[in-house]
Formats: structure tokens, sequence, C-alpha cells
């Protein structure tokens, strides 16, 4: 060893230490003292994309592998497992698991030499390697195929660091390709050499795993776990786990914590909005308070030195994008436990800007005689959404799922999708004042009882089965994502971004303020100096302001009553909604296609003008099929298919054909068809003379229903006599509109009858594309 070659720490006891290298090249050289030890392998990312569409942000954590250092001969390798197959036992045991899941080699070096009972091998190689698959990630969301250019990446040496629990080893890597992706080209710099900054973390798992938490899945938390085929012939080979915090205690079991769970958050979110994340996330402590561990948890401001990348930080990390995106908690986890090791939320900035427009559009402040109290009212609703957005997201780096039947609750959790609760004032405007609630609900206070209480003596099983119980008992429903999102979800309690439990009551509340936000819809939705072509951005808002209502409601036609539990355990099966309760669903649904609902108001109208030069439509935007103008044909469009993709999706028409095949109270595929075709083709009576364009709506709805449901009996999915009884319905249809007689009348029962002949031989309307209202 030269005098100027870096040398290994003697007094550090780490299985894996970062070397150093001063001088010699960029290399990262690592002393591995201790071979064979349990290591999380996870990338992070330094520098993001900027894109929402693609979520290669700032901050990301990937996903986590189980890795080691094996030494063979003198070469070391690198070798990751699936951490998601595991097996216990005695020696035979773990070496059939071992070698039934094939390992993979990353890495192989040379030992360089051997220095204070540790092997130095240089592992540059293995940190300039794309182990996130950026670039399969960037292909299989069509943006080009790109290539990790070696000439223009390297080690970033002098940002290495090695804590208490990690290695952190970034890198510089440029990918190179065509770039033909719109979402890639929207925001690089230059579309076909992308640049990133990659943190290889390696953490040491304790020595000592936490004592695992079992998984129960009405527990609110994310469950994790691996497959153990050591228990085959015994019991389930699945094993789950409670991800937690490991918390102890000094001393006795009444002693402070020894460790807390602190959260820094980013000085770079400016205030008040740093104030208002500090806030929100300290929500937890109360829950903590409670259970007698009240300096267990703690958020506060990150110092000057914060560092957003750092891994032995639990950080709430500001990330900015292009477009309308999510924010993310996120939890790195012992495999063997359950523990989380550490934790990061990204919150995007855009989230501001998202809600800041909705209450400009809901309260039209600028140049109203009531400006600085409305202007005020929207600040705080800016607030108000930060400090639940950073409980939200603190929560799922805490553990814990979504609940998005929480607004049935006493009082609704922080793990919901809150939609603003606006009401109507005795004077007829918009009332943001109580939009969302501060604090925990009693659902929060479960979760965090469930994952961090002790039970010392006791047995922790009965004492969680007795939470549960509680928490059933006050009628604390819990349904999550997969039961409350997408085409398959049929829990009438799961629903995101709704005001209110009560969906038909919820509903009609919101088409209120929509109506009466609608009708005081001007300019002074929009600051003064903004292009006034964002006021039609404005008018999406408050027209589709109703859309997540709608699918509350829809979810109660052929929606199932169930919960999550556990065989052997009251309370399971599952119960359609009753057949009344259906019944109103469809009617309210069904009016919502009238020209009274769809139409907009002329003052609205008047006041959209097309984007100003050098600004476009973006996809907040209505498309427009009436060149640079708006497009209201567009927009009933958009606002009828809020309806009917709701209520038209082949799995809620299968499930709707066998409830009423089973009761016949419920409505069935052709009382739901009928009730819209009534509101629709069949309407009894002309449009009201104040409607503007009335007429014009009314059969833009029309067509709408009828391409829909053209465009639905070539779905695959459909059951054959579902399929059936839609055919006879369209069928009978059309002999209706022929007696009809009108042209609007003659054309539909034209297309209907060439399309029940020879769907390949008539055209089939495209549904309208729907403006995201998500996240709010």
């Amino acid at each position: 060893m030269t005098d100027t070659e870096p040398s290994l720490p003697a007094t550090d006891p780490a299985a894996v230490v970062l070397i150093g290298d001063e001088g010699h090249g960029g290399r990262v050289l690592l002393g591995i003292r201790e071979f064979g030890v349990p290591l999380l392998l996870v990338v992070s990312h330094a520098q993001g994309l900027g894109s929402s569409e693609l979520g290669l942000d700032r901050g990301r954590l990937g996903k986590a592998r189980a890795a080691e250092f094996r030494r063979v001969g003198d070469r070391v390798l690198f070798v990751v497992r699936n951490k998601h197959y595991r097996t216990t036992g005695d020696p035979a045991a773990v070496r059939a698991g071992e070698e039934s899941f094939a390992p993979a080699v990353l890495w192989s070096g040379p030992v360089l030499r051997e220095e204070s009972g540790a092997a130095v091998v240089d592992a540059t190689d293995l940190v300039v390697t794309d182990l996130d698959r950026l670039a399969e990630h960037l292909y299989e969301r069509e943006q080009g195929e790109y290539e990790l250019d070696a000439a223009a990446s390297l080690a970033l040496t002098a940002e290495a660091r090695t804590g208490p629990g990690s290695v952190r080893l970034p890198a510089l890597l440029t990918f190179r390709g065509a770039g033909r992706g719109a979402a890639v080209r929207g925001v690089a710099a230059d579309p076909s050499a992308l640049t990133f900054v990659q943190h290889l973390i390696l953490f040491r798992l304790p020595r000592r795993p936490l004592a695992a938490r079992r998984y129960h899945p009405g527990s609110g938390g994310y469950g994790i776990g691996h497959t153990d085929h050591a228990m085959s012939g015994t019991g389930d080979t699945r094993v789950m786990f409670q991800p937690r915090f490991r918390l102890e205690r000094t001393g006795s079991a009444t002693g402070r914590v020894r460790r807390p769970i602190v959260f820094q958050v980013d000085p770079a979110i400016p205030e008040p909005f740093r104030a208002a994340v500090i806030e929100g996330g300290n929500w937890w402590r109360e829950a903590f308070a409670r259970l007698g561990i009240p300096d267990a948890y703690r958020v506060e401001a990150g110092g000057p030195d914060f560092d957003p990348h750092d891994p032995e930080v639990n950080a709430v990390v500001w990330v900015h994008r292009a477009g309308r995106g999510w924010s993310h908690g996120q939890a790195l986890t012992d495999p063997r436990s359950g523990e989380i090791l550490t934790a990061r939320v990204r919150l995007g900035s855009q989230r501001l800007e998202q809600v800041r427009a909705l209450g400009e559009a809901l309260l039209a402040p600028y140049g109203h005689p009531d400006e600085t109290r409305r202007l005020a009212a929207v600040e705080e609703l800016v607030l108000a959404r930060l400090r639940h957005l950073a409980a939200h997201e603190i929560g799922h780096a805490l553990g814990f799922m979504h609940n998005f039947a929480s607004t049935s609750h006493p009082r609704p959790s922080v793990m919901d999708y809150p939609h603003a609760r606006i009401s109507v004032t005795e004077d007829g405007e918009p009332d943001l004042s109580a939009a969302y609630g501060p604090g925990l609900g009693p659902w929060d206070h479960f979760l965090v009882a469930h994952a961090y209480g002790e039970f010392p003596g006791g047995d922790e099983g009965r004492s969680l089965a007795g939470l549960r119980a509680e928490a059933a008992g006050a009628g604390l429903v819990y349904v999550t994502d997969e039961d409350s999102r997408g085409p398959g979800a049929a829990h009438p309690g799961g629903v995101p971004w709704v005001m209110d439990g009560d969906a038909l009551a919820s509903l009609a509340a919101i088409l209120r303020v929509r109506a009466v936000a609608l009708a005081g819809f001007s300019p002074g939705v929009l600051p003064p100096g903004r292009q006034t072509g964002e006021l039609e951005e404005r008018l999406v808002l408050l027209y589709l302001l109703h859309r997540h209502e709608v699918t509350a409601v829809a979810r109660l036609i052929g929606g199932v009553h169930y919960a999550y539990g556990l065989a052997g355990e009251p309370g399971g099966g599952s119960t359609a909604v009753e057949g009344a309760a259906q019944w109103r669903a469809v009617d309210t649904l069904a009016s919502l296609l009238g020209a009274e609902e769809l139409a907009l108001p002329g003052a609205a109208l008047r006041s959209v003008t097309p984007p100003a030069i050098r600004y476009e439509r973006t996809a907040q935007y209505f498309d427009t099929a009436g060149g640079r103008v708006f497009d209201p044909f567009t927009a009933v469009r958009s606002a009828a298919a809020v309806v009917t993709e709701a209520l038209l999706e082949p799995a809620r028409l299968n499930r709707l054909a066998w409830q009423h095949a089973v009761d016949a109270a419920v409505p069935g595929v052709t009382g739901l068809l009928d009730a819209l075709l009534t509101a629709t083709w069949r309407r009894p009576g002309p449009v009201s003379p104040d409607v503007v364009a009335g007429a014009a709506v009314q059969y833009t709805a029309n067509w709408v229903l009828l391409h829909h449901l053209l465009r639905t009996l070539g779905a695959d999915e459909l059951h054959a006599p579902v399929r059936a009884e839609i055919r006879a319905v369209l069928r009978q249809l059309a002999g209706e509109l022929e007696r009809v007689g009108g042209p609007q009348e003659r054309e539909a029962a034209e297309l209907i009858r060439g399309h029940l002949t020879d769907a390949a031989s008539v055209r089939a309307d495209p549904l309208p594309r729907i403006p995201p209202g998500a996240p709010n």
C-alpha cells in the first residue's frame, strides 16, 4: 500500500465500510470484513426527471432486494435474492430454500488487498450500473429505447458516505436514446441524453431482528411478507408482517423511547407551507401519546445541514414536477420482521397550485367587493389541504394503507383521500370554511394502537383482536385500494375524493355547489396577471366537480358489502346492496344525462377564450373539435361520459345481472338501461327553453350513451346472457326510434341495426377523454 492509498478505518466494526478514494481516479473502494451478512440493497434518486407521468422523482426509493457479499477464492461476489422467498429452520431447510430459487450475481471483482481484517475491493463498476432499471422503466412507458452511456457516467466518490446503519454510493448515470416519448420530451433538457443521480444504498440489517407482529388484513397496515416453504405441510407458507418502526424504551417498561421516530422536513418547502407540513405531520403525536409514549414520534424542520437523500434520516422531501401528480410515502423494511429501517416522503409542490385553482374557481375572488376575505379563504384551503397531505403521506411511511371508507366514520381518517367539504351559505355562495378538518380520526388512532401498541405480559394476538372488534363495533369500516378504484371495485363504502359517506346526499350537495359556482363563473376566477385561456381550465374544475360523487353513487349499483378478515372470525361473507337503494342510485344518475344538468350557463360560455399566443391547452382542458376555440359539444360529451363510464362497466353489469337473478328487487341490466334511455332517447318532454342550446345538449348526451352501449357490447368481459340482454334492449330501442321518425332518431335506429347485424360495418364513436380530476 502506498502512502496515498486510502485506508480502512480500523475502528469501524461494520461488515461493509466505505474506504474513500483520494486522488485515485474516482474509484469506489469498499472494505468487507464479514461475508454472508444480510444486507438490503435499495436504489434512491437524488436527481429526478420532473415528469408526473413517469414518477422518476427526486427522492424516489426503488424496490429493495436482499443482498450479501460472498467471497470465492480471491474474488468477491455481490449477490441479490428475491426477498419474497425465504426459508427458515435448520441448516438443511435453509439450504433447500436457497438452492430452490436462483440468486443473481450483480457484480464480481478481485480482492485488491487485505487490510485490518477486511478484503478491499474496487466496486466502481457496481455503483455505475443501472440498478433501478431506468432504461427498462422508460421503454415500458413508451418513452423510447435508452442505454447507459458508460463514457458519460461516473461514480460520485466525494458524495459517498458511511452511516451508522448504511453505506451510500452515488453515481451520475447518463442514458442515451431516441427519446420519442411525449413525457420525456416535455421535461428533458435533451430527450436523447437523460442524466440521473443514482444512490446505491446498502443497509445493514439489525443483528437482532425486531419481534415481528403478524399482519391482519383488517388492521389497516400495509402487510409485507414472504413465502417460507419450510412451513409446507404444517401451515400457510405465506408469512405476513405488520410494518412498523422499532420503539424500545430505556431502562424500564415505562422509560423514554430510546430512538424516537423523527421525520425531518425539507427546508426547500417555503413558508407558510413548511409550517403546515410540520403541523399536519405532528397530528400523529396524539395517537402515540394515547398509547403512553408521547416521546415516540415527532416531525421537525430540517436544519441547515439537512440532506434529503440521507438514508439514515426519515425525510419529507419537496418535489417539483410537470403536470398533475401524486405525493408518496415510502418505508424500507427488514424482510425478516417488517421493521421499518428508514422512510421517505415525497410531497409534490404542484398540489398547491391544484388546490388553489379549485378554491379560486369556486369563490371567484378577483375583483369581487369581498376580494380580501375570499383570497384568505383560498389560502387557508391550501394550507389545510397541505396539513392533511403531510399527515397522509407520513402515515404511509409509518406503515398504514389507505382507508377510502372513512367518510362514514364519526371523523374521517387522514388515510382517506378527502374532497374539500364545500357547502352553500344562506346568501347562496360557496363556503370553504370547513373544507378540511384538522387532526386524526378514530381510525387513525386504531392504526397506531394496532401497529405500535405494547402488550407486556399479555396475549398480543388476543389484545389485537380486541382492538379490531372495538373498531368494528364503533362502525369504523375499512376499504382500501383494490376494492375502491378501477372497474373491479364493488364495495359501496370505499370511494375516494367524496365529501360524505352518504353517497346520494353527497351528490345532491355537490350538485348544488356546482350550480352556484357555475352561475357565478366569471373572469374573477383567475388572477389578473394570468392569460385568459386559463379560464377554460377553471371551468373544467367546476363543470366536473361532481365526478367523484357520481362514482360513489354508481358503486351502489351492483354493489357488494364485505369486510377483510381471517377464516374462523365472525363477519365473513358478502351482501348485495339492497334493491331500493340501487333503484334510487339508478334514477339519480340517469337524471344527470338530462340537458338541465349538462348545459353550461351562457355567461360561462361567453367568458372562455382560446389559449393566448405562446400558450397551449394541457391535459387539464377539454379536447376541442372546434378549432382553437372552446368546444361545448366536447364538454357535454365528457360530462355525459362521467355517468356512462361509471354505469356501463362490464364488471358492474355482470354483477347487476346476477344480483337481479337472485333478487328481483335489484334493478337488473334491462332496468338500468331503460332508466338511462328514458332520460335520453325516450325523454318524455322537450328541454326547457331556459337551457342554452338545450336540444343540442340533449342530443349530444343521447349519442354518448348510444355509442357507449355499442362499444360495451364488444367487451370481452361481458357474460353471454348480459350481452344478449343489452342487444335485446337496443333492438327494441331501434324500433321505437324508427316510429318517432325524426332525423336524429332515424340515424340512431340505422346505426343500431347496422351494429347488431355487422359491428365492423358501422362506426361507433370513441369515448370522449375526461380531463384528470385526481389528485385533488
